[in-house]
């Protein structure tokens, strides 16, 4: 039902609209594409060209940030102890905690 200020009660009226939009444009966009590559069919090897072009720019990118991120976070570090020193608890004795339940 429309109002009179112009839009729609419809919770899926503004949803569809701008799916069809999109799959319009879409088409469009493909149509276009086409044309262009049997145009220039060097236009192929130059979309190929940009994606891998744009794909090692974006890992340069990440592995940049990861080292750089690795400045920050703290190795860890083993630490020598002697088996001497090391308290070792009596595995005949039970440590836990103990649950007790009220029922009434």
């Amino acid at each position: 039902m429309t109002h009179y200020w112009g839009h729609s009660n419809d919770i899926f009226d503004s949803g569809y609209k701008a799916f069809r939009k999109g799959i319009l444009l879409f088409g469009g966009f493909l149509t276009i594409l086409g044309i262009l590559i049997f145009l220039f069919p060097k236009l192929i090897a130059f979309i190929f060209a940009s994606f891998i072009l744009f794909a090692g720019i974006s890992v340069l990118m990440v592995a940049y940030r990861i080292w750089k991120l690795q400045k920050q976070v703290r190795p860890f570090e083993w630490e020598e102890t002697d088996l001497d020193t090391v308290v070792h608890r009596d595995p005949s004795r039970q440590y836990g905690k103990t649950i007790t339940f009220i029922v009434r």
